[in-house]
């Protein structure tokens, strides 16, 4: 599945109609979620002056793994978001937003620029719920399920007993 850049090329300043599924996107191991189910993509694409306009509803359901505790975080996503792309070409010309496609191309996967904006969208450091307690530094255990056997007997760091002398 792939945006048809020939047929936007045909019939510049023609809005076509953008509907992509896709089934279980594959992120790879450098991004912190996975996606979960499909990503239904939908919008409209134009072409004016060799730059490819999209505009696009994206719908997704991202996992990723709660900063403190590890446990599941799972975020549906409903957003939308305007792309450009400009030919390779006048890459010297670019604005900060417009991404590139090869003039000799037919056609334009979005399925590696999908990722991208996952990513973007995401929080870098989800939380299962605002007031996780994490896991214990020692032993391991979720602190949201109760406290550890070892959090009575800890002593701390002995580096800062000075400091603790000093808050008594």
């Amino acid at each position: 599945m792939a945006l048809n850049l020939k047929k936007l090329r045909e019939v510049p300043g023609r809005v076509f109609p953008v509907a992509e599924v896709y089934p279980a996107v594959s992120v790879g191991p450098t991004h912190a979620f996975v996606l979960r189910g499909r990503v239904v993509v939908s919008g409209q694409a134009v072409q004016r002056d060799r730059t490819v306009f999209l505009d696009l509803r994206i719908q997704a359901t991202a996992v990723q793994q709660c900063s403190r505790c590890l446990a599941e975080v799972i975020s549906p996503l409903d957003w939308e978001e305007h792309l450009e792309f400009q030919p390779e070409e006048s890459s010297g010309l670019l604005e900060q937003e417009a991404f590139t496609y090869g003039l000799e191309e037919t056609e334009l996967s979005l399925q590696p620029y999908l990722v991208g904006l996952i990513s973007e969208v995401l929080d870098p450091k989800p939380l299962c719920k605002p007031d996780c307690k994490g896991l214990c530094p020692v032993c391991g255990q979720d602190l949201n399920w109760g406290e550890c056997g070892c959090a009575a007997r800890r002593e701390g760091d002995p580096r800062l007993s000075v400091l603790r002398e000093l808050l008594k």
